[in-house]
């Protein structure tokens, strides 16, 4: 019979983050956890191909409503962007119809303020909107740029004149938030995503049925950003996007989202029955009567909001004190001018008391205003520092500019974090924030427990760089320190020097020699090298598309072409081609990337970079020992690195050395008690040897550290799934889905309904798994099992034949991988193919003999084939190994063993 379907865990690899771990490259078969989860696995890329008269030209974004492509119009000759619809849009037929209804109506907007929806289309079964292409940033990065009481004024005025010319036509939008809102270069706003706006009732008699199917049958916004009406899917208009923009312009004005609380249930508690602080209380330099605008558009009630967009307008036209609300670097020579500063408050102080008696309102109220931020203390460095350095963003669009930004970002944070050795200081890399899709300091310090932030923004300035950093206190947002400097654009040593050298300054560090030595460092004599390689490093921080995949090698052999000897620039090329392998799952990457890595280890001046490039290469190629090796080396060479302590971790657990990876793994936590990876990496440890209850407190910890995040609620249903918990395991997966959509958490919930045996649901859960990750034959196993005990045999066989496809290409990399093996067994049993079942699992058995997973395997295979003898020797073998019974229990399996003594008494064993 079948195995039960189910996810299994998945380890990102890097040689350089925090949350993309060398280890095991694929899904286990059972149901399992998410190793170091950090991102959403895609459907298979458009780039290069044609739609219509589209030509797709590359992948420019992805979300939980899809991915977003630049593309050619070949007859009107002008750039569009195209959404593709995700999966879970693409089933029901009655939604694709009021989808592709709604989406043509939003065609018909026109309005400077809003990004124009052409045309819908439906290709190969899939929706997609084509829409304008913009040139710009997202209102999220223009946050981590100052910005004055005037142009906030003139960007809120924009939006708002794009929503009412929306509402005017009955049109809400439904998913306002910061990412939905482009800045172009011309400071002009363009509101995004139009196309799946939704129709919202007129006060005409003829519409009430349609309106109330139509606005309530399904949340597709962001929950954070909803109103309450629309949390509660009750009818609603455009007073809720109203709600939505009044959330961004707190979070613009107030520096931090006015509902977040420490989970995501909380938050969302809080936007449905709490009142916000209001905002000139959360932030004193917002003047009131701007604070009353937007505490009135966060009105619970729809009624006692603004009416319309335009009503807001009127009074935002009313003038408000200029000042600077942005994030405003503050000069490192604080400390000595604290006296003269006291004395200058003094003076100021004795000098307005009479004005605050005897003044008018609006000037008494300045007054205040102003000698509240005078003599407001500066925020103290926390005894225990966790920092998490800012990912980077850029209010231009030049694209080698933001991708050197985001190289530098990352190594200054790796610098950073070196100092962490024998110091109460946690460093949160700019990666960790980014894959997590955590962009601002309120969401660090939810996340992470951060109570630093490390902002740094860089401005092209002709032949110059003007970098600005800032040291930030997480719990007022308020700038400790800071500055900024000018230096010529071809000089990035100094850029990236300046800032670590500043960074260290404001946190009070006290460096021994070495380690001033070692902040200096960059591997190369070069700068034209150095600069190309942070560009590499800046593309692969998200190297899940393609096109930045491309460039990250491109610009590792520019680096090269200048420096052939720069050790850190091979390791990254060498990560590079093991990313595209990863994600095109193509053998030829596989040498390339070992040559790279190797010779990264030669050249002797990669350091723990390069031996972390070769273990993940080793590892993933199965050859276990040498990994183990090459990580041990690197946190020889870097005893702070989290990624080598925990890849380290993996290879041992993977040579079988169990003992010593659980003490590989401790040392991880040890070395960083704050971070949620390495209690997520022995959490999922601790899932694999089937300890449930301590992989249940890891996991636990781990939502604790990371309450927003997707990965430890995944990890806790599989857990539950694994214990036969069924019920239990539903609350989490789905609080996963609604915080991102991930195959693996469709999986899980795929497991719990077919343990439940509630097999059409189950099906329709791994369906979704399969569209979001194609090229993973675990996830066509699931499907093929659930179809199977559907009913649906030749859909069952379609997807089982799949999963045998995919499982070969991974054993042509790594032949001896047991775990594909036992798969590949149970799927040809269930093919019926007795003698390539038999052929794997013999091979399986002798790699890995006493494994119980794959001796639960083995009475899967040999039950399927009719051999009931033999599979009951070997689920007994499993039993008493230490699989649990729970987990096979009520399986469909093993239905036609119900009444036999023998499997009676396994399953009622204690």
């Amino acid at each position: 019979m079948a195995r039960k379907a189910g996810q299994g865990t998945l380890t990102l690899h890097s040689p350089e983050s925090k949350l993309e771990l060398a280890g095991i490259k694929r899904l286990r078969p059972m149901s399992g956890p998410l190793d170091e989860l950090t991102k959403t696995t895609v459907l298979h890329d458009l780039t290069g191909t044609s739609v219509g008269r589209f030509f797709i030209r590359k992948r420019i974004g992805a979300g939980g409503m899809g991915q977003v492509y630049r593309a050619d119009d070949n007859t009107l000759k002008r750039e569009v962007a195209i959404k593709r619809m995700a999966p879970k849009f693409q089933f029901d037929e009655r939604d694709r119809k009021r989808f592709l209804k709604e989406a043509q109506r939003a065609s018909s907007l026109n309005h400077p303020n809003i990004a124009a929806a052409y045309d819908v289309l439906e290709h190969n079964g899939e929706i997609l909107l084509v829409m304008e292409y913009v040139e710009g940033v997202t209102l999220r990065e223009r946050m981590m740029a100052p910005f004055s009481i005037e142009q906030f004024v003139d960007i809120a005025t924009q939006c708002l004149d794009g929503l009412g010319a929306a509402h005017e036509r009955h049109i809400v939008h439904g998913d306002i938030k910061p990412e939905n809102i482009m800045l172009t270069p011309a400071s002009r706003v363009k509101i995004l995503d139009f196309g799946v706006a939704k129709h919202f009732p007129t006060s005409g008699p003829t519409e009430p049925t349609e309106s109330l199917t139509s606005m309530t049958a399904s949340l597709r916004g962001t929950p954070s950003y909803m109103a309450p009406e629309v949390l509660k899917q009750r009818v609603y208009d455009g007073r809720a996007d109203l709600f939505s923009l009044g959330v961004v312009f707190y979070e613009l004005l107030g520096g931090k989202h006015p509902f977040q609380a420490d989970s995501f249930a909380d938050t969302i508690a809080q936007v449905l029955h709490a009142e916000p602080t209001p905002l000139h209380e959360a932030k004193r330099e917002v003047p009131v009567s701007l604070s009353v605008i937007v505490d009135k558009m966060l009105m619970k009630d729809p009624g006692a909001r603004y009416a319309s967009a335009g009503a807001v307008v009127t009074d935002l036209r009313v003038p408000h004190v200029a000042i600077d609300l942005g994030t405003v670097p503050v000069a490192p020579q604080i400390e000595k001018q604290a006296r003269r500063g006291n004395t200058i408050k003094l003076a100021l102080g004795l000098l307005v008391a009479s004005a605050l008696l005897m003044g008018p309102w609006p000037v008494r109220r300045f007054l205040q205003s102003a000698l509240e931020k005078i003599w407001r203390p500066t925020p103290t460095l926390p005894a225990a520092q966790v920092l998490a350095v800012l990912p980077f963003s850029s209010p231009g669009g030049d694209t080698k500019l933001h991708a050197l930004g985001k190289g530098l970002v990352e190594s200054v944070a790796a610098k950073l974090g070196g100092l962490s050795e024998d110091r109460s200081l946690e460093v949160i890399p700019a990666r960790s924030m980014q894959e997590k899709g955590t962009t601002s300091l309120a969401d660090a310090r939810q996340q992470f427990g951060a109570n630093l932030g490390l902002a740094i923004t860089l401005q092209q300035l002709g032949d110059f760089i003007r970098v600005s950093y800032s040291l930030l206190d997480a719990k007022s947002s308020r700038a400790m320190g800071g500055d900024s400097i000018t230096v010529p654009a071809t000089d990035v040593f100094a850029v990236e020097d300046r800032i670590a050298e500043g960074a260290v300054r404001v946190l009070h560090l006290n460096l021994r020699p070495d380690e001033q030595s070692a902040l200096k460092l960059h591997g190369t004599s070069q700068a034209a090298a150095y600069g190309d390689y942070l560009q590499a490093r800046g593309y692969l921080l998200d190297y899940s598309k393609p096109e930045n995949l491309e460039n990250a090698i491109l610009m590792a052999q520019e680096a090269l072409k200048h420096d052939p000897n720069f050790g850190t620039a091979r390791a990254a090329l060498g990560e590079a081609y093991w990313r595209k392998y990863w994600l095109t799952k193509a053998k030829e990457w596989v040498a390339p990337a070992r040559e790279e890595c190797d010779e990264a280890v030669k050249l002797g001046n990669a350091g723990a970079a390069g031996h972390i490039c070769l273990g993940l290469v080793k590892d993933g190629t199965g050859k276990y020992e040498e990994a183990a090796a090459e990580y041990q080396r690197a946190v020889e060479l870097d005893p702070t690195n989290e990624n080598a302590y925990i890849g380290f971790a993996l290879a041992l657990e993977h040579q079988g050395t169990i003992s010593k990876a659980e003490e590989a793994y401790r040392q991880a936590i040890d070395a960083h008690p704050l971070s949620w990876v390495s209690y997520n990496s022995i959490g999922t440890f601790y899932y694999r040897q089937s300890e449930y209850t301590k992989a249940l407190t890891m996991f636990q910890k781990v939502t604790e550290l990371a309450p927003e995040g997707f990965a430890g609620f995944v990890n806790l249903g599989a857990t539950y799934n694994n214990t036969g918990r069924y019920m239990e395991a539903i609350e989490p997966l789905e609080r996963s889905i609604m915080i991102r959509p991930t195959y693996a958490a469709y999986s899980n919930l795929g497991t719990a309904y077919f343990g439940l045996r509630e097999y059409t649901k189950a099906a329709t859960s791994f369906e979704q798994a399969v569209n979001l990750s194609p090229q993973q034959y675990v996830t066509w196993g699931n499907l093929g099992n659930a179809k199977y005990y559907a009913g649906a045999r030749n859909e069952a066989m379609a997807a089982f034949r799949r999963a045998t496809e995919l499982a070969g290409e991974e054993l042509r990399v790594n032949p001896h991988d047991p775990p594909v093996l036992g798969d590949l067994a149970t799927y040809y049993s269930m093919l019926g193919n007795t003698e390539l079942a038999l052929s794997n699992l013999n091979k399986a058995l002798q790699a890995k003999r006493n494994n119980k997973e794959l001796l639960f395997n083995a009475a899967e295979v040999y039950n399927q084939l009719g051999e009931t003898g033999l599979a009951l020797e070997w689920l007994n073998k499993a039993v008493h190994s230490g699989y649990s019974v729970d987990k096979f229990r009520d399986a469909p399996e093993f239905d036609n063993l119900t009444n036999n003594p023998r499997y009676r008494d396994l399953v009622n064993k204690p």
